[in-house]
């Protein structure tokens, strides 16, 4: 990070690197599975369970998306963050193809490496986060998720 910004920042942006990567690492890489040496998280067995699996792991994606707009992140950012995010519930709802994509596509760790690169080239002064346009697009986005859950139940259960 750039030794420009006020100490005040640096020790914000510090603190905000920690909870990312810690949240990062529990969604995408708390658990080793033995027999293929592979990493998974919180949001890889989740998604073991139909739907439901992926809802809750979108709901704790959003997490991060949720800590680039407290930190004032420009739209750029925590929409590719949402896209990850995304990416990551929608192909997830595929049986078992969706599971071992979820395994891998990692969206979690790419936002984690979206939201540390802004951060690390972010040299201006601390601007306040605007709060609405960050709480419609993740309402919206988990109202579309939603949807989409319920409109692939119906077309696949009947």
């Amino acid at each position: 990070m750039n030794d420009a910004v006020s100490p005040t920042l640096l020790a914000k942006r510090r603190a905000s690197l920690g909870r990312i990567d810690r949240i990062a690492w529990w969604l995408d890489d708390a658990f080793e599975i033995p027999v293929i040496r592979k990493r998974v998280g919180i949001d890889g067995i989740a998604g073991i369970i139909p739907f439901a699996g992926d809802l809750v792991g979108a709901g704790l994606s959003s997490l991060l998306v949720i800590e680039a707009l407290r930190l004032g992140a420009p739209k750029r950012v925590w929409m590719r963050m949402g896209a990850n995010a995304g990416v990551d519930f929608v192909v997830g709802l595929v049986p078992l193809f969706g599971d071992i994509f979820d395994m891998a596509w990692k969206a979690n760790r790419r936002n984690e490496r979206v939201l540390r690169r802004w951060l690390e080239q972010e040299t201006a002064a601390e601007k306040k986060p605007s709060r609405w346009g960050g709480l419609i697009g993740i309402s919206l986005s988990l109202a579309a998720a939603f949807i989409v859950t319920v409109v692939l139940w119906r077309a696949l259960f009947g």
